[in-house]
């Protein structure tokens, strides 16, 4: 039996991965993004995807589109939804309230959207996996990253309350958070500012995707999965969060 999936954020980074790697293990996927030419170039590698554009901020556009993936392709039997955008500054008393509240709109707002319109047909099938891009970045704020940072807070937040909804219903949910990862998303964030980032580098993002995987293949997973280095700092910010305060401090000074 075909099982047929919805990524978002599928035109390019880890949302890519993901589709390409679903349609390559045989399943149905509605590759979902706000960029046509993006989805156009991903579709390209596999027979197995179908595109759909979408803004995940807009409830209705969401909706409409999650049902015209059920008419085309079947019951939605796994969401992954990794569409995110990040705007930074050096202050946050200063940074522009419309850049602010996009992110809140497509990172919070969106994955509200997506669960919404998806979860509860799984919820009535008692089954179904899903999958929602957090980031290490909800769990430790930095200079620099205030409007992302509350935008990713949000999304956990919602997160661990919908696992207590989802508990014995059969639906499989899962928070991915990984660290900085080397995607055009990074390379959007090093032309604002770069000295947000601490001088540090990213993640691969297969390598994310294979620790994604990886919890996927186990009977149960925990509710977040941290890749990578996002573990230890994760650790570090709950159990030692004045030593984390001081790292933060010395590596990351914003300029204008």
């Amino acid at each position: 039996m075909t099982r047929t999936a919805l990524v978002t954020g599928a035109a390019s980074g880890m949302g890519r991965i993901v589709a390409l790697r679903l349609a390559a293990a045989g399943w149905k996927v509605a590759a979902v993004d706000l960029n046509p030419v993006g989805l156009a170039e991903t579709a390209q590698r596999s027979p197995n995807m179908t595109t759909y554009t979408c803004d995940v901020s807009d409830q209705e556009q969401v909706r409409a589109v999650v049902d015209k993936v059920r008419g085309e392709l079947g019951a939605i039997d796994r969401l992954v939804h990794a569409a995110g955008m990040c705007h930074v500054h050096a202050s946050a008393l200063n940074h522009d309230v419309a850049q602010i509240k996009k992110m809140m709109d497509v990172n919070y707002f969106g994955t509200v959207n997506l669960c919404q319109a998806v979860i509860p047909a799984m919820k009535q099938a008692g089954t179904g996996t899903v999958v929602l891009f957090a980031s290490v970045a909800g769990w430790l704020p930095s200079p620099g990253m205030a409007g992302y940072s509350a935008s990713k807070f949000a999304v956990i937040g919602f997160i661990d309350s919908l696992a207590y909804e989802l508990q014995d219903s059969g639906v499989r949910l899962l928070g991915l958070c990984p660290p900085m990862v080397e995607t055009a998303f990074l390379d959007k964030v090093r032309a604002e500012n770069e000295s947000v980032l601490g001088g540090s580098g990213g993640m691969s993002p297969e390598g994310v995707i294979d620790a994604l995987e990886k919890a996927l293949s186990k009977p149960a997973n925990p509710l977040f999965v941290f890749p990578g280095q996002a573990y230890p700092t994760y650790l570090m910010r709950r159990l030692l969060p004045g030593l984390s305060r001081r790292i933060v401090r010395r590596m990351v000074k914003p300029t204008d």
